[in-house]
């Protein structure tokens, strides 16, 4: 009995275990075939002999994928440098599409040590995930690595003195002429230099205001600036636009500026807010209007006034404004005192030029109009007319002409009548001396003779 179940347990045992060794063997496979990447530090460096507190330094290292069968994606490297070491430029964060099976890849980054930071051994420490397929099914990995960078010295035991902070400072600036005229354009130029002879500033924003006075005429109002080296300058270049009605003056122009830096091995930030003047002008623009004795007829020792009207049509105000009135010899025949005028102001005179000519004649006359601008500039316009001087009519004149006329007409008739009555008498006259005289020769011959006559 005990012989046959031993026999029957070596049967099945025969039977069983063949099995049991493939299934062990395919899980063997499936294992060695499966292993998960693994990313870690192959290998870095950081320059011989260590680094120096106050000073930065470029950390190379490389990554390498442990897995011989699965590439590592996706894959996101964060650095940290505790209080010793900060990132020097840039971020803390490298990217690499992939890593392939059994495959290393090298990468670099900027540090800056602390100058606080005393002699001695300090952790750079590394932060990678990725991402990898493993039969077909999407997987995330991660690891956690240390490098290890000696600091020589501190820069107390070295003697170097501490620096000062950094300060950005317009060292000039110009906008292409003395002064800006409403409603134009213009280019503002000016350099932006870094005082400080020990720090860089990076990272430099400048953000531009008009006020105002002054917009924007090309982008933004938002300048920026990579990085300014110590003791260097960069230049800053940005159009703008004077507002037509802006009056005359001088306006600002505004550069609010934040920056950063390393100081002590720490990143830090600093602002400054800077102020550039700029004088605005608006052009004198006036003129005269309804001159009263403009292309007129005045009567010789007559008075007349030169009214006149004197037109603001700008954007400044006039002040301290005299008119005066001159003949064709620029000799002056009548000023008056206009005080000021607002812009866009109308002065209208009120019997302010009397005139009166003592000759006939045509005359070339000018009125003008002195002034001060916003500028205190000493400014005029003038304008020339003519006006025509005649004799003063006499309104009897043409009554005594006329009786004058009749006065000829009379007389002659009358002379006519008396001509022809002349004439008549002699005529009369002439009859009766010949009748007296035949009489006479007949009284000769005869005693008798006719007495009638």
């Amino acid at each position: 009995m005990k012989k046959r179940i031993l026999t029957f347990i070596m049967v099945l045992a025969i039977l069983i275990l063949p099995q049991t060794v493939a299934f062990a063997g395919v899980d063997k496979e499936n294992r060695s075939a499966n292993f998960s990447p693994n990313l870690i530090i192959d290998s870095y460096s950081y320059g011989k002999g260590g680094v120096n507190a106050g000073e930065s330094f470029k950390l190379n290292f490389k990554v390498k994928n442990t897995s011989k069968n699965i590439k590592a994606q996706n894959i996101i490297i964060r650095l940290s440098g505790g209080e010793a070491f900060s990132v020097y430029n840039g971020t803390d964060t490298i990217y690499q599409e992939s890593i392939s099976q059994n495959g290393t890849s090298s990468f670099s980054k900027s540090f800056y040590c602390s100058s606080s930071a005393e002699s001695g051994v300090y952790p750079i420490s590394v932060s990678i995930s990725y991402e990898y397929i493993d039969g077909g099914e999407k997987l995330t990995g991660s690891s956690e690595s240390t490098m290890a960078v000696t600091v020589n010295k501190s820069s107390q035991s070295s003697g170097k003195k501490p620096t000062l902070t950094p300060q950005l400072l317009v060292s000039g600036f110009s906008y292409g002429s003395e002064t800006i005229e409403g409603g134009t354009k213009f280019d503002l130029n000016f350099s932006l230099k870094n005082n400080s002879s020990d720090v860089a500033v990076e990272n430099v924003i400048v953000k531009l205001s008009g006020g105002e006075a002054f917009v924007v005429a090309d982008g933004t109002d938002t300048v920026a600036i990579k990085e300014i080296s110590k003791s260097s300058s960069t230049t800053v270049k940005k159009s703008f636009q004077a507002l037509k009605n802006t009056s005359s003056g001088v306006y600002p122009i505004v550069a609010t500026i934040s920056y950063e830096y390393f100081d002590g091995g720490e990143k830090a930030t600093g602002s400054s807010e800077l102020t550039m003047s700029i004088p605005v002008i608006q052009p004198d623009r006036v003129r005269f209007e309804s001159i009263a004795l403009a292309d007129k007829n005045v009567t010789v020792n007559q008075e007349n006034d030169c009214g006149f009207k004197i037109v603001n049509i700008g954007q400044t105000k006039l002040s301290s404004g005299t008119v005066k009135l001159l003949d064709e010899n620029k000799n002056e025949i009548a000023s008056a005192y206009v005080g000021n005028i607002d812009a866009g102001a109308v002065f209208e005179s009120n019997y302010t030029l009397p005139v009166t000519f003592k000759e006939e004649g045509q005359k070339a006359l000018t009125i003008v109009f002195e002034y001060e601008n916003e500028n205190l500039e000493k400014k005029s316009i003038e304008q020339s007319f003519n006006v025509v001087a005649e004799k003063e009519n006499d309104p009897f004149e043409e009554i005594n002409n006329s009786n004058n006329t009749d006065d000829e007409k009379d007389h002659t008739g009358l002379y006519i009548g008396l001509s022809i009555g002349g004439v008549v008498v002699i005529i009369v006259g002439a009859i009766v001396i010949k009748k007296v005289i035949k009489k006479r020769k007949n009284k000769k011959g005869s005693e008798v003779f006719d007495e009638e006559i």
